[in-house]
Formats: structure tokens, sequence, C-alpha cells
């Protein structure tokens, strides 16, 4: 199951990848990193409630897994969003340069 989940979430980076370039984004290194780090703690978080929710762990302990590894995944993942959004939006917002015809 986890290979499948692998393969949607490389097969929609690649989308989102391929429709930013098409729309004139330009996303940089350190907003990539933030991504792929929150998602790599988003998929362990949600492996791991199910894991343990699957093996009849205590009621808290599943829970635990998804504070503790979930709420700093969507932190992550929202401030790569905001930051390529923000330059986005910015960069809109500024005039264009004239020429300074001499």
């Amino acid at each position: 199951m986890w290979f499948a989940v692998g393969l949607l979430v490389g097969a929609a980076i690649l989308a989102a990848a391929l429709w930013l370039r098409s729309r004139g984004f330009s996303i940089k290194w350190y907003e990539w990193l933030l991504a792929v780090v929150g998602l790599m703690l988003l998929t362990f978080s949600l492996q791991n409630y199910w894991a343990t929710s699957s093996e009849h762990w205590s009621s808290g302990t599943p829970l635990t897994f998804l504070l503790v590894f979930g709420i700093p995944a969507v932190v992550l993942l929202l401030i790569a969003v905001i930051l390529a959004g923000w330059r986005y939006a910015r960069r809109k917002r500024a005039p264009a340069r004239q020429p300074s015809g001499t």
C-alpha cells in the first residue's frame, strides 16, 4: 500500500512542478526542501497512526503520533506555500522597470 502512496505522491509532485512552471512560478530550493520534509513527516505520521490503530494500541497513542509529527508537517507545508505565494504576489505587484534612455 505504501508503495502506491509513494507513487501517487511522486506523481502529484511532478504534476505540481509542471503546473507551476507553466504558470510562471519560480520555487526556490529551500521552499522545495520545506515541502519535501513536510510531506515526509506527514506520511510518517499517517503511517504510524494507521499502524498503531490497526495493532489496537491504547487509545491515546495513535493521536500522539498525529500531534507530534502531523502538526509540524502541516506547519512546514504551510510555510512553503506561504513563502512561494508571498514572493509571487510581491513580484506581480511590483511595477515593471522602465529602461532609462539617456
